[in-house]
């Protein structure tokens, strides 16, 4: 059986359930059962550390579309279609979990005097804007691919005044259809992002 053809079995079995048990108590039961939460990774911190920058880095929430700002892990089994995948979320929206990773991955390098999120933190040097436009495993062609996409701004944070925009954007092929292989190709892309993403990021800041 297909990546393709496995996900949209599942995908339609789990309605069929849904329909036959709106009256049942096993479909109360389905429907309160917890689905399975899956966290990305940040990239961890330097082994032999940097020298700690001055540099302070705010992190603002990234903007996304309504299929993407939840907590449901996404498939596309066609360019134009956006399903869940059965069982699974995110331990968080999809936007804040990035924002984390953002965060967490840009601390951990050491380069920055501080990294926080939006409005936790002092007034900052600079201000990372995220527009999430890709967080998603597509069946489109022969080869399912998770695909993360983003166009980050960084601003002066004296006047808002733009540094630097750059697009990212890295995928990995999925080798299974189960969630955990599925996650699996979404830490291995995004931890390829972030690296791109930090690495652009000391360059711009002078970190």
């Amino acid at each position: 059986m297909t990546f393709r053809i496995a996900i949209r079995t599942a995908v339609f079995g789990l309605g069929v359930l849904a329909l036959a048990g709106c009256s049942g108590l096993a479909g109360i039961q389905s429907a309160s059962k917890p689905l399975n939460t899956f966290e990305l990774t940040p990239l961890p911190a330097e082994t032999v550390p940097a020298p700690r920058g001055r540099r302070l880095l705010e992190v603002a929430l990234p903007t996304a579309t309504g299929a993407l700002n939840n907590d449901r892990i996404a498939i596309k089994p066609t360019p134009l279609e956006i399903q869940s995948l059965p069982g699974a979320r995110w331990v968080n929206e999809a936007t804040e979990h990035v924002q984390l990773l953002l965060v967490r991955s840009l601390a951990n390098s050491g380069r920055f005097g501080l990294v926080s999120a939006a409005g936790t933190g002092p007034s900052p040097d600079y201000v990372l804007l995220t527009d999430l436009q890709a967080f998603q495993a597509e069946l489109v062609g022969e080869e399912p691919m998770v695909v993360i996409r983003m166009t980050l701004t960084l601003l002066r944070g004296s006047d808002g005044s733009v540094v630097s925009s750059r697009g990212f954007s890295n995928a990995v092929a999925v080798t299974g259809t189960s969630a955990e292989l599925i996650t699996t190709a979404f830490d291995a892309a995004m931890t390829q992002q972030l690296t791109d993403v930090v690495t652009w990021l000391v360059r711009k800041t002078g970190a």
